[in-house]
């Protein structure tokens, strides 16, 4: 799996836990959108932020960029 270098730009996945339905929402949106809403139940569905906010960290921490340029050398 490859992330993006704007961590908010990423997308989680996740369940509704009413009705199971999958749902898919940028990190950056569920920052900023602390509430969702199931798709097909419509139970409401509380982001705990603290929470998402430490895991953006961690993804932060895990996500090395890789070098912008490479040199190859060819030996006879």
């Amino acid at each position: 799996m490859t992330f993006a270098v704007n961590i908010d730009a990423n997308v989680i996945q996740f369940q509704c836990p009413s009705c199971g339905f999958d749902l898919r929402q940028t990190i950056g949106l569920l920052k900023r959108e602390k509430r969702r809403v199931g798709a097909v139940c419509s139970v409401g569905i509380n982001i705990d932020t603290v929470r998402l906010a430490a895991a953006t960290e961690a993804l932060h921490a895990a996500v090395v960029p890789g070098p912008n340029e490479i040199t190859i050398k060819f030996f006879r």
